[in-house]
């Protein structure tokens, strides 16, 4: 890893909340091992082909929001929606949405947050129900907001954890309304897997159950659950633990429902080595059953993976697909894995060619072959004026445009320097 590791560490700490003392631990003993580290080449890597980046918004801080730092969703009509996790007209972060107006994207915030009661410092994608409501997570809260169909939104509290509990990470939704997310409740939690039930009458209390608590150290279950859970065909959640597990780099799980409660299974424990460390949240499915997902660290280049877990005989079994290298490639996956017509796409939050610099983060795609996956860069981020930092995957449109968010660059706007990094973010397009 590069010098980069100290900027990424103290922004995980100040901003993506909800990892208890035993993640910084851990982070602490990634930093020692791989800060001496050289790269050690990727498994294929080819040439970008010709894709084309468009600025959407610059975001400007307050009152506007600043650092969108996680996934677009994107309704039918095609406007996206997203969180800033600073700025709006209190500071806290913001809910915005983007529209395109005779041509221009506008955007629009739907709600501010105020940092009390209603919560601050949003974090994770957002999730949209059939009704067009927004739901999602900010410190101490888990939210509702309502379009009132006069260009209006109102937010209400679903769920207030007690301090210092925070829920952290998006949220998955099922066919019923249910929500499902993780959470810490306290500073020597191990985590927690939870699930919101609607009223059967207005205006009622959505109903709190938890699913699986973590147990941790020796137990070797995981620590620290980090958000995106998905649900497979029969109704099981799969998701991450930022530690924990055999190694304590990690683990994939998978939550069972029974009659009264639900059953862990470890999928994979990371040992920290060629495999990966710390997985980030979010996996995608395929077709087939298989998991994909990536870690922020390890890897045969030590920059993070890409890998692959498939289901064997009631066995899960990883495969690494992709190693960065920390150089041009791109350094530290840090957001889910999007499929789109057989390949991956995704982002890394530093790395790419720049010369003296440690490189504002790639946006790349893995394209499966007879040999194995192959790599290419489709952008690599500048800071000024196209954004730096996307720790956020991408959302593609139905005519193979991808949106996404950097979380710093754009406008250069010193009031959201933060870490070295000027600017308050950016939504982008990328066209092939």
């Amino acid at each position: 890893m590069n010098n980069r590791i100290g900027n990424r560490i103290g922004r995980i700490g100040t901003q993506r909340q909800g990892h208890s003392l035993a993640s910084w631990i851990v982070i602490a003993r990634l930093m020692i091992a791989f800060s001496s580290a050289i790269a050690i080449g990727a498994l294929l890597t080819t040439p970008a082909l010709a894709w084309n980046e468009t600025i959407l918004y610059s975001f400007a801080g307050p009152p506007d929001g600043w650092d969108p730092g996680y996934n677009l969703i994107q309704d039918a009509a095609g406007n996206l929606y997203g969180i800033t996790g600073w700025g709006g007209v209190f500071g806290w972060g913001t809910v915005f949405e983007l529209s395109l107006q005779n041509g221009v994207w506008v955007e629009t915030i739907l709600h501010s947050f105020g940092g009390n009661g209603d919560g601050g410092q949003p974090g994770g994608s957002l999730v949209m129900d059939k009704a067009g409501n927004l739901y999602g997570t900010a410190h101490g809260v888990v939210y509702e907001l309502t379009p009132d169909g006069q260009g209006n939104w109102a937010e209400t509290i679903l769920k207030a954890f007690k301090y210092p509990g925070t829920p952290f990470g998006g949220l998955a939704l099922d066919g019923t309304g249910r929500l499902y997310g993780v959470a810490s409740p306290g500073l020597h939690s191990f985590g927690l897997v939870y699930r919101l039930s609607p009223p059967a009458r207005k205006g009622r209390p959505w109903k709190y159950f938890v699913l699986y608590s973590f147990k941790g150290h020796r137990h070797n279950d995981g620590e620290n659950p980090n958000g995106n859970l998905v649900f497979d065909a029969a109704g099981n959640l799969y998701g991450t633990t930022w530690s924990g597990g055999s190694y304590d780099w990690g683990t994939v799980f998978e939550l069972s429902p029974g009659a009264k409660t639900w059953t862990e299974k470890v999928l994979y424990s990371f040992q920290g080595k060629s495999d990966g460390a710390l997985p980030n949240p979010g996996l995608v499915f395929d077709a087939e059953g298989n998991l994909y997902g990536t870690t922020n660290a390890g890897g045969n280049g030590k920059g993070g993976t890409v890998f692959e877990l498939s289901p064997n005989g009631g066995n899960w079994t990883e495969a690494l697909l992709y190693s960065f290298t920390g150089l041009s490639d791109g350094d530290g996956p840090a957001a889910p894995l999007t499929f789109h017509n057989g390949s991956l796409y995704g982002t890394t939050e530093s790395g790419g060619d720049r010369p003296q610099s440690n490189g504002d983060g790639v946006v790349f795609e893995l394209t499966p072959s007879e040999v194995g996956w192959t790599d290419q860069v489709l952008h690599t981020f500048t800071s000024s004026p196209d954004g730096a930092t996307p720790y956020g995957g991408v959302v593609f449109d139905s005519s193979g445009n991808l949106y996404g968010t950097t979380s710093f660059g754009g406008i250069l706007n010193s009031n959201c320097f933060y870490a070295g990094d000027p600017g308050c973010g950016v939504v982008y397009e990328i066209s092939p």
